[in-house]
């Protein structure tokens, strides 16, 4: 009973919080019920912080007291930024399409010429790799090297297998056409523009290469003007940063895995349609378009505690979408 009550009084005073945070605007729209619901079942699965921004409006930004911390891990999320980049790049006429042959571009990893791997490949998880995990590049000093020398499991796009090595293919290849390193470009054509100043690429052990397919540091403030970007297609400031196309191809799926698009993953399924860049530890960028909804969650204090199918299942995303109000 004790804790009945102990919660009850945390779900009262977050909504008391909510609700002085909300300006008069949002008042009509939006459930302070269900979102003071959403921050008590965020800080019960360990989030340290989340934003929400309903029509481009920001509706709470709430973190937790359990350490302080400077940024935002994203972990693997930020493989869905790696596809904008090469979409910018397609764009710039720097690569002629996603469907040229990986070989084209980078000839040094032998295995992709030898099963003529697309880009498309790459972008869409369907290379031919299967995941392994912390067995794979996440335990190679040089990710460069592991990547050039990666073999395929199976022969290309006969079915999905998400894999880190496809990503850090992306970013190796990157690096050849532009001839500067990652950090360097991704700031140059997206960072920048967008005004994500907290935001860099990390190296891997080596110190010798960008990492793309997981690990950078950013803020949840940055990271939120990539979902804007996205749920505007592809407008930024009143700049068009990246084609409305490849926005659309992006949280398009493929006839393998019609969840996943070009490094974005797809919930066609839910009451609510959305779509995410994830990562481990709850790292979340997810998109309603139908109710013009973003939420971002991180968490970065306790990484011992991982609950995948708590702040992924349907019900949470069900819980995020129940912060709008119903007509």
């Amino acid at each position: 009973m004790e804790s009945l009550i102990k919660i009850l009084c945390v779900v009262t005073f977050l909504n008391f919080l909510v609700i002085f945070q909300l300006k008069a605007q949002h008042l009509a729209e939006i459930d302070t019920v269900q979102l003071a619901n959403l921050i008590a079942f965020v800080d019960s699965t360990y989030g340290d912080e989340i934003m929400i921004l309903h029509k481009d409006k920001l509706v709470t930004h709430w973190k937790s007291d359990r350490c302080e911390f400077q940024y935002m891990g994203t972990a693997s999320m930020i493989k869905s930024w790696a596809g904008l980049v090469i979409g910018i790049m397609i764009d710039k006429g720097l690569i002629k399409s996603e469907n040229d042959l990986v070989c084209k571009y980078l000839p040094e990893w032998e295995d992709g010429c030898k099963h003529k791997v697309t880009i498309k490949n790459l972008l869409n998880m369907t290379a031919g790799f299967n995941r392994r995990g912390a067995r794979g590049i996440l335990a190679a000093d040089d990710a460069n090297h592991y990547a050039l020398n990666a073999v395929l499991d199976t022969v290309p796009n006969i079915k999905f297998g998400y894999s880190n090595v496809s990503v850090q293919l992306l970013g190796i290849m990157m690096e050849k056409i532009t001839g500067k390193n990652n950090n360097e470009y991704y700031n140059e054509v997206l960072f920048e523009p967008l005004g994500m100043d907290s935001t860099r690429l990390e190296k891997d052990l080596s110190k010798k290469n960008y990492i793309v397919y997981g690990g950078a540091k950013t803020t949840i403030e940055d990271a939120s003007k990539i979902a804007l970007l996205m749920k505007s297609g592809g407008v930024a400031n009143g700049k068009r940063i990246i084609s409305e196309s490849w926005v659309n191809k992006s949280i398009t799926g493929s006839e393998h895995a019609t969840y996943y698009g070009y490094l974005w993953w797809i919930d066609n399924v839910s009451e609510n349609k959305n779509y995410a860049a994830t990562g481990d530890l709850g790292h979340l960028t997810i998109i309603y378009p139908d109710i013009d909804l973003i939420f971002l969650r991180q968490q970065n204090c306790d990484k011992t505690k991982f609950r995948r199918s708590e702040y992924m299942g349907s019900k949470f995303l069900k819980l995020i979408a129940s912060v709008v109000k119903r007509e």
